[in-house]
């Protein structure tokens, strides 16, 4: 007997304005239109224009892009994240959205993570993030200075780390997750 573990791998969006938005997610996250064109869309299966978008050359899209949310509509998204393997990256992403004008929203230390977030052309919030070396528990989001040097942050985020009694090493929480994970999935099985 074999199973299958279904993994998340892509989101779709309804869009205000598809084109801005084409643009936006190529030009500030590398992402490239595999395909593009009229489909069925939704239950209803209304013909509406959109694109898929990767930047992994093994998925054929990461974001599927649907045109029809109407102006004025509050999105559906709470966020779209996208990890960076460091803080010098996200410190390096942080400084080109300053450069281009990209509107910062906020900028926090979750203790387990440090996020930038910015809106994407239809108004979703945008989180761009790097893991730090703790596990803390969320939600947890203070106030992060990208000006502060790496030892400066990394020192912020290990005091806010011990102020959480379940704290613990990444790696450490991840052998844990891991065998959570393998528990859950042994009653999570289809056959194949």
């Amino acid at each position: 007997m074999s199973a299958f573990h279904p993994q998340l791998a892509h989101l779709g969006i309804f869009c205000i304005d598809l084109d801005a938005m084409i643009d936006f997610y190529c030009r500030e996250f590398g992402m490239v239109v595999s395909d593009s064109g009229l489909g069925k869309s939704g239950k209803a299966g209304t013909k509406r224009p959109g694109a898929f978008l990767t930047a992994d050359p093994t998925e054929h899209h990461q974001l599927a892009l649907i045109s029809g949310r109407e102006p004025g509509t509050p999105p559906t998204t709470a966020q779209i994240s996208f990890r960076v393997p460091s803080l010098a990256e996200l410190r390096a992403f942080w400084r080109h959205v300053e450069e281009t004008g990209i509107p910062v929203e906020v900028v926090k230390n979750h203790g387990n993570a440090w996020s930038v977030y910015i809106d994407d052309p239809d108004g979703n919030m945008i989180e761009v993030y790097a893991h730090s070396p703790w596990y803390v528990q969320q939600p947890l989001g203070e106030p992060l200075d990208l000006t502060l040097d790496e030892d400066q942050i990394m020192r912020q985020t290990e005091e806010l780390a011990k102020t959480d009694p379940a704290a613990r090493p990444r790696e450490q929480w991840i052998k844990e997750m891991e065998e959570k994970l393998a528990a859950a999935q042994v009653s999570f099985r289809f056959d194949v």
